[in-house]
C-alpha cells in the first residue's frame, strides 16, 4: 500500500493540501469559506428541486407511511 501512496499523483496532491491546511491559518479560513459556500449552493439547489417538483405535481405524494404500506401489501404474495 505504501508503494501505491508514493506513486499516485492524487495522494501527492492530497498530502500537499493537508500540509498547507495544517500550516496556514489563511488557507484554513479560505477552505472553510469555500466549503460553506458550496454547501449553501447544494442546499439551495435541493430546495429548488423539491419545491418545483411538488408545485408541478397535481397530487403531491404522501411521504409519511407510504413505504411501510407498500411493504406490508407486497408480503402477501406466495414465494416460489
Amino acid at each position: 500500500m505504501i508503494k501505491f501512496i508514493k506513486k499516485s499523483p492524487f495522494s501527492f496532491l492530497l498530502g500537499a493540501a493537508a500540509i498547507v491546511l495544517f500550516v496556514s491559518p489563511e488557507a484554513r479560513e479560505a477552505a472553510r469559506k469555500t466549503i460553506v459556500k458550496g454547501t449553501t449552493v447544494v442546499l439551495n439547489f435541493v430546495d429548488q428541486v423539491k419545491s418545483s417538483s411538488f408545485l408541478t405535481s397535481p397530487n403531491p405524494p404522501e411521504l409519511i407511511g407510504t413505504p411501510a404500506e407498500q411493504v406490508t401489501e407486497n408480503n402477501n404474495e406466495p414465494i416460489n
